[in-house]
């Protein structure tokens, strides 16, 4: 699985010390509209999230709404 967030110019990854820092990673939905709604934040033309692909809570918190909560890490 990455464990780095998938956001242009991020250089977040998955480990203790972002955690103690508040940053929470969030798994992509699997399908639908809200997945398309947070690809938005990777600003990456042409780029379509993987199942495992993971965006950070600095990047998540506006475009994840209420469903980031099923995908949190």
């Amino acid at each position: 699985m990455p464990d780095f967030c998938a956001a242009y110019g991020c250089s977040n990854r998955l480990s203790l010390k972002t955690r103690a820092h508040g940053i929470t990673f969030h798994q992509f939905p699997k399908t639908g509209e809200m997945r398309r709604q947070w690809e938005l934040p990777l600003r990456r033309d042409g780029v379509v999230a993987a199942d495992r692909t993971l965006l950070c809570s600095e990047h998540s918190s506006s475009k994840a709404g209420s469903n980031k909560k099923h995908h949190h890490l």
